[in-house]
């Protein structure tokens, strides 16, 4: 088994709980599955923040990062975690009305 430790804000921190969790995985666990173990713990109100209606691939504009490094860099969501990896996950962020005196 791997501890992880995963970094939430916005949206899914209030779906989680908390803005920091660990976790335990079996050793060789990817992304993917770390993002599925999340599915089937907080199910359809955090899926649709992770991903794409009918399919397994994230959400346009999510941003995830493992050890300070975007996952685009990696290998995307088969990047193999390492015990002590930290992940990051950023929802999509809108704005407000910028307003000028």
């Amino acid at each position: 088994m791997i501890k992880v430790k995963i970094h939430t804000v916005s949206v899914l921190k209030r779906i989680v709980g908390q803005g920091e969790l660990e976790v335990s995985l079996p050793k060789g666990s990817t992304l993917k599955a770390l993002l599925s173990w999340m599915v089937t713990t907080w199910g359809e109100k955090i899926s649709s923040y992770l991903f794409d209606p009918g399919s397994a691939s994230p959400i346009p504009h999510i941003r995830l990062v493992i050890n300070g490094q975007d996952i685009g860099f990696l290998k995307g969501m088969d990047t193999v975690l390492q015990d002590g990896d930290v992940i990051l996950i950023i929802p999509p962020v809108a704005g407000g009305k910028c307003s000028r005196a």
